[in-house]
């Protein structure tokens, strides 16, 4: 975010008289908000009971094409805006993602499978984090994004299709 506040959204930071911690705060902000809102309203709604696949799914297509308007976007407030809806889908994709596990795994290895799932998530979060700051660092930060926002789209509109997937539950 950073990165991207600093180069992609600099005119529109001048052009609305906004300094770059204010930029940020307004996108951590609305990023904040977003989470919030997401899991009030799973929390309100209880997410879906059946086919939890599709919970996981859709909102990771619209993530991905939030993702893409964040990255090419020269405006703060869309900027800020997209952000927020990923956030906010992240929390929907989380809730289903959990429920589906807990479902499928047996009780007397949760314990387990949740470490691991754990372990892997938190050793891979450093070489992510030290990747896209060298990627942001030598490319376009937005247009990085973008790249990998328009991946993300392409592989979870795909996996809308993939039919094993779509019975992970049966």
């Amino acid at each position: 975010q950073p990165l991207l506040v600093k180069f992609n959204l600099a005119a529109d930071c001048a052009a609305r008289n906004l300094s770059f911690e204010a930029a940020l705060a307004t996108m951590n902000s609305l990023s904040s908000l977003g989470g919030l809102i997401g899991a009030v309203l799973v929390s309100a709604w209880g997410g879906l009971k059946t086919r939890r696949v599709y919970g996981v799914l859709i909102p990771m297509v619209v993530a991905a094409a939030a993702q893409v308007v964040l990255g090419f976007s020269p405006y703060v407030y869309l900027s800020a805006g997209a952000i927020a809806l990923v956030s906010l889908m992240i929390m929907v994709i989380r809730t289903h993602v959990q429920t589906i596990w807990q479902t499928q795994t047996p009780v007397e290895m949760q314990g387990r499978v949740f470490a691991v799932r754990r372990l892997i998530a938190q050793f891979t979060w450093p070489l992510g984090t030290a990747l896209a700051g060298w990627v942001g660092g030598v490319y376009n930060p937005g247009y990085v994004l973008a790249v990998l926002g328009l991946l993300f789209l392409a592989f979870s509109a795909a996996q809308l299709f993939n039919r094993t997937l779509l019975r992970v539950e049966a």
